[in-house]
């Protein structure tokens, strides 16, 4: 069983492509589903349950794996160096149908702790860390990567203008060591 899953290690795994095998053995090449949004959540989530040993969740009500944690995609470095700050939040603070235009109004105003307290209420105080992966709009020219941040960590990493926010480099730069994973090992 796999146990990668300490935290600040950047922990990586090459993929090449996402395929299909009909029952006749013919396959059929999914590419697109690794960098569509609605795609791959779900596909990078199981991955990093079968990397970490941690069971798959729940949607939405609780945190997307065991243990307490949860999984957010952030653009990679090397193919977008220029997308720095990425969403940690619930996505329940994002949303205009939600609590997306409060906190906005918050934030307009200067009431950043207000938000803050918004942000912890629906979501951070839920988890117990964070797993950060590669997977917003991913291509499979880098390896699959993910780091683990503890809830603790990732509230003083916040962004100071955007409680909602997370600097991917900041995270990046707090990694102690990178594993390949050994893609016999995983479950």
């Amino acid at each position: 069983m796999s146990d990668y899953r300490k935290p600040y290690v950047l922990y990586e795994l090459p993929i090449s492509s996402l395929v299909l095998t009909t029952k006749s053995g013919a396959t059929i090449e999914m590419n697109e589903g690794l960098s569509n949004g609605r795609a791959n959540y779900v596909l990078f989530q199981s991955l990093v349950a079968r990397c970490t040993g941690l069971l798959e969740g729940s949607e939405g009500a609780a945190s997307d794996l065991s243990e307490g944690h949860e999984v957010k995609a952030y653009y990679d470095h090397e193919l977008y160096p220029e997308h720095d700050a990425f969403q940690t939040s619930a996505s329940s603070t994002f949303g205009a149908n939600n609590k997306g235009p409060l906190i906005k109004r918050l934030l307009d105003t200067g009431d950043y702790q207000s938000a803050l307290k918004i942000c912890i209420e629906t979501g951070y105080e839920k988890n117990q860390a964070y797993v950060y992966t590669n997977t917003r709009k991913y291509i499979a020219e880098v390896p699959f990567r993910y780091i683990i941040v503890p809830k603790n960590d990732v509230l003083d990493m916040l962004s100071k203008e955007d409680p909602r926010l997370i600097s991917r480099d900041g995270i990046l730069k707090k990694v102690k060591t990178t594993i390949q994973i050994d893609p016999a090992t995983i479950r």
